[in-house]
């Protein structure tokens, strides 16, 4: 049996712009202490629902508790595995917000170059039998590689200037 769920009482009434609550956004004291001094917020954002919300609740607060620091999207482009639309929907994110959106991509490869080398890798180790253990050579929910793809430097470098 097919049910139709009504989502309209979700929606904002007015077009009046909803400002954050404290509530919206969860913080640590560290947190809230740097972004009183106006610190640079970085954000990861895939293109997904789920970056996007997240993007526009922190943008929200941001702007509620007047931070004017530098903000960033950050998206790392997964290579032939992204979905299609994921940069092109960072970059309409971006645009919405009137943020700068930093894009980046391992240059080793991309992801599936990532996977293919980390199999060889495991071939070559259990030939020499310098480790007769397999290492998964894709991601898991414990290692995701797109969080890892070593943006940290980049993203620091491009903050601080």
């Amino acid at each position: 049996m097919l049910q139709t769920i009504d989502l309209s009482s979700l929606r904002i009434r007015s077009n009046a712009y909803a400002p954050a609550r404290a509530r919206d956004v969860a913080l640590t004291p560290e947190v809230a202490a740097l972004l009183a001094t106006d610190a640079v917020v970085a954000i990861g954002v895939s293109g997904g629902k789920d970056s996007v919300a997240c993007a526009l609740a922190v943008a929200r607060y941001l702007d509620a508790i007047g931070h004017n620091g530098p903000r960033v999207l950050v998206h790392s482009d997964l290579g032939r595995v992204e979905w299609k639309d994921s940069g092109p929907a960072c970059e309409r994110l971006a645009a919405h917000l009137g943020w700068e959106l930093l894009t980046l991509q391992r240059q080793a490869g991309d992801m599936l170059a990532r996977w293919e080398k980390r199999w060889s890798n495991n071939v070559e180790r259990y030939r020499d039998l310098s480790c007769v253990r397999l290492i998964l050579p894709w991601s898991t929910p414990s290692m995701r590689f797109c969080t890892s793809y070593g943006d940290r430097p980049r993203v620091n470098a491009r903050a601080a200037r």
